[in-house]
């Protein structure tokens, strides 16, 4: 009897300890499980708006290897209209710089027209060729995103085309998140106190020293940037 009493004690106290065994492991997976949401919404919280896309077909046929649309290469600049700094940067949307992608951008003058040789036919001739053919403005240029997703150009205050308010058009392009191209809309987007933004440095130095407007933006463009090891 004293057999039969010893063997229960024994099971009772087995299946105790196995209780509490399951159910601190369920506590562990629950706990794991809080800590796995709570990091998906922290990933939420670092998620860029996409910048909408647009199209122009007013793409010069061969851009510029200049970030200055206000002359080629070796001339002295003579061009119409207000000149302006562009600046920006581009990230992904996980908001991460986006470094070494090329930056084309290409515009009307002044005037409303395209002073280049476009890639495309049967487009509008009157929106095509320079104002005066004494001017050194480009329409277009290119540059690359530095370290830290950081580009800048030089050009004019461009004329309303296509009934579209006075825009740029830009296309990016980067080896793993391929092409993109949007639109800039230059009202609304100019820096007040260009010497309020130290980030911004040297160029908010250039334009205070010289009252030139600086328009910024940020372009956030579809993808992950990030290399995985």
């Amino acid at each position: 009897m004293s057999y039969v009493k010893s063997s229960f004690l024994f099971l009772f106290l087995f299946f105790i300890l196995i209780f509490i065994l399951v159910t601190a492991f369920g506590n562990n997976i629950a706990s794991a499980a809080s800590s796995s949401a709570n990091n998906f919404q922290l990933n939420k919280l670092n998620f860029c708006k996409l910048t909408p896309k647009a199209t122009n077909d007013y793409e010069p046929e061969k851009f510029e290897k200049t970030n200055n649309l206000l002359r080629g290469t070796g001339q002295e600049s003579l061009f119409c209209g207000e000149k302006i700094i562009i600046t920006g940067s581009v990230v992904d949307q996980n908001c991460v710089p986006i470094g070494d992608a090329k930056v084309y951008i290409w515009q009307a003058d002044c005037k409303g027209k395209y002073p280049y040789i476009p890639l495309k036919n049967n487009l509008n001739s009157k929106l095509i060729g320079a104002s005066d053919h004494r001017i050194t403005f480009t329409g277009n240029g290119s540059a690359t995103t530095n370290n830290k997703g950081e580009f800048h150009f030089i050009t004019v205050y461009p004329h309303p085309v296509h009934g579209v308010a006075s825009h740029v058009n830009v296309r990016i392009e980067h080896r793993k998140l391929g092409a993109t191209q949007v639109r800039l809309i230059l009202k609304g987007n100019k820096l007040e106190h260009p010497e309020y933004y130290p980030e911004l440095s040297p160029i908010n130095q250039i334009a205070v020293k010289n009252n030139i407007s600086v328009y910024n933006y940020k372009i956030v463009i579809s993808g992950d940037s990030e290399d995985d090891y």
